[in-house]
């Protein structure tokens, strides 16, 4: 075995994947060099966000994911009529999965943007909820654009955040929450997960739950899906509102709606054995088929009994749903459980409030959740991840050119997780301890952390004081990061640590 034998070379893996494609040379390339420039990044991609996938994991991903998936890649120069495709959808590709074809701009970012959305990905919701395909059209887009951060931001020497004309703030820090809650391992199980046996939306609520003891985080997720569907998707759920209003109203009246119900039941249950009846016996059903297209206009007159069949069959599905919602309610203390919940529906809904507002209250939702993480908390490694998380966290925009930690009320919220942690760190001994004043103590380590070096384990400290105060220095290793200066009297007492000699801010 040769010294470099443990390194996977894959940049020759994807090479031989395009040896069996028609993809033209300038595909090829650009493929090429995504993967190099993918590799290149994913280190400090890793180091920063701590809660992702594994290098080889995600690049084998990606080359399964051209292999298996991808037969048609066209690129299309900005001027093209095909480029005015890609701009009326406000994206940099567009995929077609049945097809297994790709139209994209000609860059790394716009490939893998429709490498991942061309990826099989599921995110079952088995929950009965309103916004269930909204939630779904979320979570796929915050993978793609989680992914294409990697070549976004990261370079293979810096951390450079900037956001593309495609990106949608909104789905972004969704996932982003989603992702330092629950993990990249439960994300990725739910994306791949082929199957509705296992209910990810409701694990994900129980995990919330055991650290907030309540599900306001969801309540003000769903506030925020609501008001970021589209018109045509609101106009639906809105339609499904009124019928639960009327539903709610009905239940005012509670042996009435009991007693309508009952006769309801018995309708259905009739109708059911009479449409069995029918499919079951085929020339029943040729002959319902007849009187049902007699009764249809010229031009909407069905052409097979096949077709009257599948609707014969929809329509049992139907009455069955709905047989069991009135078997359910029928249990003994069930009427109220189902009226409880028809109102928090309504309410949960019915949101007048702007959508920067609710995504705002999500995030404070979000950071109560990750102070009670903390809490729960008490080795060095765990601590050290929560401090790059929140690191990460107050640099993300939730809204064009505005990042978290400019929103004042989430700023508090950071500053307050991030004083914990600290304290626990420098308690630990796995932090130098600066200042004895526990307030002057974290505002030059939190100076010190506002800072773009990727490993934070890297920074250094050089303290100096003239008659202004104190002069804070901070190192990347030996590469000077920044300057700034504390106001305030120093004497011997003032510090911990020696001035003037650099000092590693973590032990």
């Amino acid at each position: 075995m040769g010294l470099f034998s443990k390194f996977k070379d894959y940049n020759g893996e994807l090479d031989e994947v395009l040896d069996s494609k028609v993809f033209s040379s300038n595909v090829k390339n650009l493929l090429l060099s995504m993967m190099f420039k993918l590799e290149d990044s994913y280190k400090d991609f890793y180091t920063i966000k701590r809660y992702v996938r594994k290098k080889e994991d995600f690049l084998n991903e990606i080359i399964e994911v051209i292999r298996l998936y991808c037969d048609n890649i066209k690129l299309v120069d900005p001027d093209s009529d095909e480029a005015a495709i890609l701009s009326k959808h406000k994206l940099p590709a567009l995929t077609n999965e049945d097809e297994r074809s790709i139209l994209a701009y000609s860059t790394e970012i716009a490939l893998l943007y429709a490498i991942s959305d061309i990826s099989p990905k599921y995110f079952y919701i088995n929950e009965d909820f309103l916004l269930k395909d909204v939630f779904q059209n979320v979570l796929v887009d915050g993978y793609n654009l989680n992914n294409v951060e990697i070549l976004q931001n990261f370079n293979g020497w810096s951390w450079d955040i900037r956001y593309e004309d495609f990106f949608n703030y909104t789905d972004n820090i969704i996932y982003q929450n989603l992702l330092m809650i629950l993990g990249e391992k439960f994300l990725y199980e739910w994306r791949t997960y082929g199957s509705t046996r296992r209910d990810f939306l409701a694990e994900a609520k129980g995990f919330i739950k055991i650290y907030t003891g309540n599900d306001d985080f969801f309540k003000y997720l769903y506030k925020v899906l609501y008001l970021a569907s589209s018109r045509k998707e609101r106009r639906k759920i809105d339609i499904d509102l009124s019928e639960k209003f009327k539903t709610l109203k009905l239940m005012s009246n509670k042996t009435k709606y009991l007693a309508d119900i009952k006769q309801e039941k018995l309708k259905i249950g009739k109708k059911l054995r009479k449409i069995e009846g029918v499919i079951s016996n085929r020339e029943k059903l040729t002959e319902e088929y007849k009187k049902y297209n007699d009764k249809l206009p010229k031009g909407k007159k069905l052409k097979k009994v096949s077709t009257y069949k599948k609707l014969l069959i929809q329509e049992k599905e139907r009455c069955e749903s709905r047989l069991r919602e009135i078997e359910y309610v029928l249990i003994p203390g069930n009427f109220s459980v189902k009226k409880k919940m028809l109102k928090e529906t309504i309410d949960l809904y019915r949101y007048d409030d702007s959508i920067k507002n609710a995504v705002i209250e999500l995030q404070r939702e979000f950071l109560k959740f990750m102070d009670k993480k903390l809490a729960k908390m008490d080795t060095r490694d765990e601590i050290v991840d929560i401090l790059f998380e929140v690191r990460y966290y107050s640099k993300i925009e939730i809204f064009k050119g505005i990042s978290t930690y400019d929103v004042d009320i989430l700023a508090d919220s950071i500053d307050k997780i991030e004083k914990k942690a600290i304290t626990k760190l420098c308690k630990l001994g796995a932090m130098k301890i600066i200042s004895m004043n526990i307030n002057l103590n974290f505002e030059i380590i939190k100076y010190s952390l506002d800072t773009k070096i990727i490993d934070l384990e890297s920074i250094k400290l050089y303290f100096d004081s003239d008659e202004h105060g104190l002069i804070i220095k901070v190192f990347d290793k030996d590469s000077f990061e920044k300057q700034g200066r504390k106001k305030i009297k120093i004497s011997k007492d003032t510090l911990e640590v020696s001035q003037r000699r650099k000092i590693n801010l973590f032990n």
